[in-house]
C-alpha cells in the first residue's frame, strides 16, 4: 500500500482539477463554435465572443486556483490545463475518424439496397 502525504495528495486532486477544467474548457468552446456555425455572424462579433470566452474561462480558472491553492499560479496546475486541452483534441480526432468511417459505411450501405431495389 502506497502512503502518500496529504500535501501530495491535495497537490494531485489539483492537477486532476486542471486537467479537467483543460477539457471542459475545450468542451465549452466546441460548443460556441457550433453555435458559430449554427448562427453566422462578422468577424467582430466573433473577436467580441472570443474576447469574453477568454475572460470568463480566465476568471473561473483563478476562482478555482483560488480556491484549491489558496490563488497561488503553480505550474503543474498550468501544465495540466494544457494535458487537458490536448488530450480533449486527440480524443475529438479519434471520434471524428470513427463518425466518418461510420457514416461512410452507411451511405455504402444504402447506395448499395437502393441499387438491389431497382
Amino acid at each position: 500500500m502506497i502512503v502518500m502525504s496529504s500535501r501530495m495528495a491535495g497537490e494531485l486532486e489539483l492537477f486532476a482539477q486542471a486537467f479537467v477544467w483543460g477539457m471542459t474548457m475545450m468542451l465549452a468552446y466546441d460548443g460556441l463554435s457550433l453555435l458559430r456555425l449554427l448562427f453566422r455572424h462578422g468577424t467582430a462579433l466573433l473577436a467580441v465572443e472570443d474576447l469574453c470566452y477568454w475572460i470568463v474561462y480566465s476568471i473561473l480558472l483563478f476562482r478555482m486556483m483560488y480556491v484549491e491553492n489558496d490563488g497561488m499560479i503553480r505550474g503543474f496546475a498550468l501544465l495540466a490545463v494544457l494535458l487537458g486541452t490536448i488530450l480533449y483534441f486527440q480524443l475529438k480526432k479519434a471520434v471524428i475518424s470513427v463518425e466518418k468511417k461510420l457514416q461512410n459505411k452507411i451511405k455504402a450501405y444504402i447506395i448499395k439496397n437502393r441499387r438491389k431495389n431497382r
